[in-house]
Order: C-alpha cells, then sequence, then structure tokens
C-alpha cells in the first residue's frame, strides 16, 4: 500500500512489493541533504566508490565529484549498488563546485593537519559540506581558501593522517550523529525531494521501467 504522505500512487507501485515500498518510504524518511560530502579529484575511483557506499550507509541524499585532473566512470559493483540511490553532482573544476555549494547555502569544512580544533568541537549548525581530497596532493588550495571550518581527526599513533575512507567515515559518524540528533532522528529531506527520489528508486530493478511509464501516461525520471 502506497504511503499516504506522496501526492499520488505511482504506476510502479503495482510491480513493487509491499515490504520493499516499506522500506523505500523508511529510508526516504530519515534521508539528509544539509550535510554532504564532496570527491576533489580523486585519483582511485575505486576510493570514491567506497566513498559513496559510505555516504549512502550514513543516510546522505547527495555527494558532489570533482574530476578536473582525472576523469574517471565510477564502476564496479560497488559503485553501481551505491550511486544509483544518491544524487550524485559532477564537476570539471573546483570553483564550479565552489558556487553551486555557496549557492545551495552550504559552509565548507575541511580535514586540516594544522587545525586548531579537531571536528567534535566545532557546532554543527547549518548546511555542512565536508570535503575529501586528493589521495596524493590532498584538498587543493582554491578549496582550501574557500573553507569556512577546517579541523583535525586525531590521531594516538605515528602516522600522521588516516587514508580517505576511514577520514570521511569518522567525519560524517561525527556530524550525521548531532544532525541526526537536532532532527529527532528524522532527515530533514523535503517531501517535493523525496518523491522524485522515490520515483527514480522503483524504476531500478524492474526491467522496462520507463516503458511502463510511458504507456501510463507518466513522465520519465531524470537519472
Amino acid at each position: 500500500m502506497s504511503d499516504s504522505r506522496w501526492p499520488q500512487i505511482d504506476v510502479l507501485e503495482q510491480l513493487t512489493s509491499p515490504r520493499r515500498l516499506e522500506r523505500i518510504d523508511g529510508v526516504l524518511d530519515r534521508r539528509i541533504v544539509s550535510v554532504t560530502a564532496v570527491f576533489e579529484d580523486i585519483f582511485d575511483p575505486h576510493n570514491v566508490s567506497a566513498g559513496l557506499r559510505t555516504c549512502e550507509g550514513y543516510g546522505l541524499a547527495d555527494v558532489h565529484v570533482i574530476t578536473q585532473q582525472d576523469d574517471y566512470k565510477l564502476g564496479g559493483d560497488v559503485a553501481a549498488s551505491s550511486s544509483r540511490w544518491l544524487n550524485v553532482h559532477r564537476y570539471r573544476d573546483t570553483p564550479s563546485c565552489i558556487d553551486r555549494l555557496r549557492d545551495d547555502g552550504f559552509a565548507i569544512w575541511v580535514s586540516d593537519l594544522e587545525a586548531e580544533k579537531p571536528l567534535a568541537e566545532l557546532p554543527v549548525a547549518g548546511k555542512i559540506a565536508l570535503i575529501i581530497g586528493h589521495e596524493h596532493t590532498g584538498i587543493s588550495e582554491t578549496m582550501r581558501a574557500a573553507a569556512d571550518q577546517r579541523y583535525i581527526l586525531p590521531m594516538q599513533g605515528m602516522v600522521q593522517s588516516f587514508n580517505l575512507s576511514v577520514a570521511l567515515a569518522i567525519s560524517l559518524q561525527t556530524v550525521v550523529s548531532v544532525r541526526r540528533e537536532q532532527l529527532g532522528g528524522k532527515g530533514d529531506m523535503d517531501l517535493e525531494q523525496q518523491w522524485q527520489m522515490r520515483r527514480r528508486w522503483l524504476e531500478f530493478p524492474i526491467r522496462n521501467a520507463k516503458l511502463v511509464r510511458r504507456e501510463y501516461g507518466e513522465t520519465e525520471v531524470d537519472q
């Protein structure tokens, strides 16, 4: 049975089990749009794919991928099973991503070994974009100059920094946990955003889903 909050019944619901519909609606209700992650020119596409899986697991709705130097396609099972559940925004350069984040009201937070405060001490307020930099060169000077907050992830060992996937997971755990507590355990995606994502999700396991939509006079879903 369709959730009563939706503006209309989606034709693909007839081809989807009630259990799957319940799971989709429950996940959408917990999706967060006020926290996002930005992958700035990551060298290894497998690192991006693993990062996307982490972002999806923490309930993010959007991620941003900049590929100004190392162009690639997200591939493999990890990417296929994770990026489809996210809105992945792509950019050819850092300034255009920064402009988009600013326009959408995001503060830019970067990890910096020379920062004075650990991430856990920063106030989680407003919309936050966590930046993940290149494996070898780190975050660009352009992105660093645009940062609203710089933080350090404290370490107790001899090495200076965590690898990308671990640093991302620690950062998301810290920020998303606080944000979820602020939201009372819920998400903050508005109904229209949920509806559009839901329509896309319903298509994934259904063969010829777009044809079914056309036959019933429904508009196709943008990917």
